[in-house]
């Protein structure tokens, strides 16, 4: 596919999986350029490497490219690729992109509606700090990794395969991790039959000499595996898996537990991650160490190392005694996770400030997202962030509010984006953990409100100075 081509343009070159393969590319020796309707630290960052990006889409971005990659969140009748099919460029959605980037290495692909950004960057930690010198690109910037991609001349390609719109599907790999299935992505699939028709699909593409490594206690899970036609690991804290977790104890920013593979102890486990679910995703990472044949005391110091991903409860402030996280949970199972591990944390009052996330998850999971917000103390809703949806009538915010009202468990409110960090501002006290949830730029406001809040600090002790 790549015979001859010395310039690769990505349509939405600013996407989280879009710069990582570019970035994979300008190490390979590629002319990259790409275009985004905006700037951002990571467009930055690629123009830094020697990337050619412009904002805004125009046909002529495209005037000397070779082949055309672009995301699924690129409409059809965007400019650049009307231009492309003009011209008669070679393009590929992203996804089929990646999958030829990996096709020469042992791929080890991590799928699953929660968890792939962690399980992802766990496993290529393991692999780096055991000297096998991987490639890979995952969903979320690592501090471990300096990024969201990186490139090694070892046999393994870790990729965080995208299930949303089928494209992990185009992957052949050695090693198809399934880290949990859920009613998700209603805008591509009919329902959870189909998903669990494609996750079949996805871990029998797996290589004769490979596996697939599920959690063994995810009921829909359990439903089809059955159907899986490869060799079987599977994870968990029941005794029936091959790998299993016992003797576990969650602290405030980390968790120990031990571990029995084939039913022989292998020992303690420490992770700097919170929660019971990011064990789950370091037994995931910890059963593709073994299988590759890497020793549990090479696998335990290396998991170790891990210190999480960006938006992935990202503790990003302490101020006046208020601890700001960030987290990217936008689905009913992914909040219910982060709101029981940061109540593991102690404090006064546990706020959560959560942007929806499109349109069609609102009007499937508003239920469901109502539900899941029983372990907070307030909840503070703003408007929804549509991704590349065009809106639902009827279907708003308050949706999701007039489902909290209705169970009258948790105090609930609704403020528009605009006036959020005013309100913000008012509402929080010293004492309180706040969490800002969501998949779209909610991460930026939190930002912008801990620069509010320093701000105040910096007025306060300049007044007492005086």
């Amino acid at each position: 596919m790549l015979k001859g081509v010395k310039k690769i343009h990505f349509i939405g070159i600013g996407g989280i999986g879009m710069s990582g393969i570019a970035w994979l590319c300008l190490k390979k020796g590629y002319r990259i350029s790409g275009s985004d309707i905006k700037s951002s630290n990571i467009t930055e960052r690629l123009i830094g490497e020697g990337a050619e990006i412009e904002i805004g889409h125009r046909p002529e971005n495209i005037d000397d490219a070779d082949i055309v990659v672009y995301s699924s969140a690129i409409l059809s009748n965007n400019p650049e690729l009307t231009e492309a099919k003009k011209k008669k460029i070679p393009m590929q959605k992203r996804g089929e992109f990646l999958a030829y980037l990996a096709k020469s290495k042992r791929c080890i692909a991590v799928s699953g509606a929660h968890g792939k950004t962690t399980t992802s960057s766990m496993v290529s930690t393991m692999l780096k700090e055991a000297n096998l010198t991987p490639s890979g690109v995952v969903g979320a910037l690592v501090p471990y990794l300096n990024g969201n991609a990186f490139i090694g001349d070892g046999e393994f390609f870790v990729v965080e395969a995208d299930e949303s719109d089928g494209s992990f599907l185009y992957l052949k790999p050695t090693y198809a991790v399934v880290t949990n299935i859920d009613l998700e992505h209603l805008d591509y699939y009919e329902g959870i039959e189909q998903i669990q028709d494609a996750y079949v699909k996805f871990v029998n593409s797996v290589t004769t000499r490979g596996a697939a490594v599920c959690w063994g206690d995810g009921p829909y899970i359990r439903k089809i595996l059955k159907r899986f036609k490869r060799r079987l690991i599977t994870y968990g804290f029941s005794k029936g898996n091959t790998l299993y977790a016992s003797s576990i104890k969650l602290g405030d920013m980390h968790s120990e537990f031990n571990c029995a593979y084939q039913k022989k102890d292998i020992g303690p486990f420490r992770i700097r991650v919170p929660g019971e679910h990011n064990i789950l995703n370091a037994m995931a990472a910890i059963a593709v160490g073994l299988d590759i044949g890497l020793e549990p005391d090479t696998i335990r110091s290396a998991i170790f190392q891990f210190k999480g991903a960006q938006r992935r409860f990202q503790v990003k402030a302490e101020i006046n005694d208020m601890l700001i996280i960030d987290d990217y949970a936008h689905h009913p199972t992914e909040i219910k996770a982060t709101l029981k591990a940061a109540r593991n944390i102690g404090r006064k009052r546990l706020v959560s400030v959560f942007q929806p996330h499109r349109y069609t998850r609102t009007k499937f999971l508003k239920k469901e997202f109502a539900r899941a917000f029983g372990d907070t103390d307030f909840l503070i809703l703003t408007d929804i962030y549509a991704a590349n949806e065009k809106p639902i009538y009827g279907v708003t915010s308050m949706n999701i509010y007039s489902e909290v009202i209705k169970l009258k468990k948790i105090n609930a409110n609704y403020i528009i984006k605009d006036r959020l960090l005013d309100y913000l501002a008012g509402f929080l006290r010293p004492g309180d953990i706040v969490l800002f949830l969501g998949a779209g730029d909610i991460g930026r406001l939190s930002g912008e409100f801990i620069l509010r809040l320093k701000a105040k600090q910096e007025r306060i002790v300049a007044r007492a100075g005086v």
